[in-house]
């Protein structure tokens, strides 16, 4: 089907027989437009199925309420779930979301140019920010919440989950079921959420008389050898960085023929997502988070003066 070509704001001007800038102020319902010219113009662009270019509207009046989401992993049920809470945040207060996944696994400048480039009013970020963020953030006036991570960059806000909490309360789950030499599955603990949630589960493993936990890194190898690895230390039970990962662990466990062990994951995407596995993860309630940082992005967005946001959230197990 060939493409229709697209009904302009001139094209409305020319059938309602009116300027383009009295199209404009009928669709911005200005004061300076008589009511029978405001609906001649709104009938007329009905006719013609007019759409107002949101974009284009936005650039002239300086006023984008759009946001930009960064992330880096399609396969990640968290992030789409987190983004889906974010958006329906969001749009019950008139903002749209651009999602875009990078692969440099952070916020970096090509990324910010990318949302400046959109006309952006602000960036929420699922990946910590690289140095530059700071300086661009103040040079452009676009703001940057960190979501999921905390960052020392003083020009972005930021929103985390209690992680170390979330270490403590994985420890004392696998204390529970019989763990006595505990690993921990994770991503690079230069990521600050790995690395807190590691603090955390070190501490209270250690408290409750287990061995120091094992460190393997979830991605340098297949889930095989990552399992066969843990098991000939002794492993006898395990907390993944996410529930993804865990959710492979468990997989792997059940088919590979690995003894079986205590599994904790994070995020508790059981909660939207339904899985073959039981699996006790740790996590805090998504849609508040989500709308929590709407209204934290927002209000940078639309100039309300608050301090530095460095809030963190509390966490739960849930199976």
């Amino acid at each position: 089907m060939a493409k229709k070509p697209r009904v302009t704001m001139t094209d409305v001007a020319r059938a309602a027989h009116v300027t383009s800038q009295t199209v404009s102020r009928a669709f911005r319902n200005a004061p300076d437009i008589s009511p029978e010219t405001r609906e001649k113009v709104l009938r007329v662009a009905a006719e013609l199925n007019y759409v107002v270019n949101g974009t284009a509207s936005s650039l002239r009046a300086g006023n984008s309420r759009l946001i930009v989401a960064v992330y880096d992993s399609l396969v990640n049920i968290y992030f789409s779930v987190m983004i889906d809470y974010l958006q329906q945040s969001l749009s019950r207060r008139g903002y749209s979301l651009l999602m875009i996944s990078v692969e440099e696994h952070r916020l970096d400048g090509k990324a910010f140019k990318f949302a400046l480039s959109h006309n952006a009013a602000g960036i929420v970020s699922f990946l910590e920010p690289d140095p530059e963020i700071g300086p661009l953030t103040e040079k452009f006036g676009l703001p940057v919440l960190l979501v999921g991570r905390r960052t020392e960059l003083e020009a972005v806000d930021y929103l985390c989950t209690d992680d170390r909490e979330g270490g403590r309360l994985a420890a004392r789950r696998l204390a529970q079921v019989g763990c006595k030499k505990p690993a921990y599955l994770t991503v690079p603990l230069e990521i600050s959420c790995a690395y807190d949630r590691y603090c955390g589960f070190e501490e209270e493993a250690e408290r409750l008389g287990m061995e120091k936990p094992v460190v393997r890194d979830a991605y340098a190898s297949s889930a095989e050898e990552n399992l066969a690895y843990l098991f000939g230390l002794g492993a006898d039970g395990i907390f993944c960085f996410n529930d993804m990962i865990a959710f492979d662990t468990l997989y792997v466990i059940e088919r590979g023929g690995f003894p079986r062990a205590g599994v904790v994951g994070y995020d508790c995407v059981g909660r939207e997502v339904r899985f073959p596995y039981q699996l006790y993860s740790i996590g805090a309630d998504k849609p508040a988070l989500a709308s929590r940082a709407a209204e934290i992005i927002i209000g940078r967005v639309e100039g309300e003066e608050f301090p530095r946001v460095a809030e963190v959230v509390g966490v739960q197990g849930w199976i």
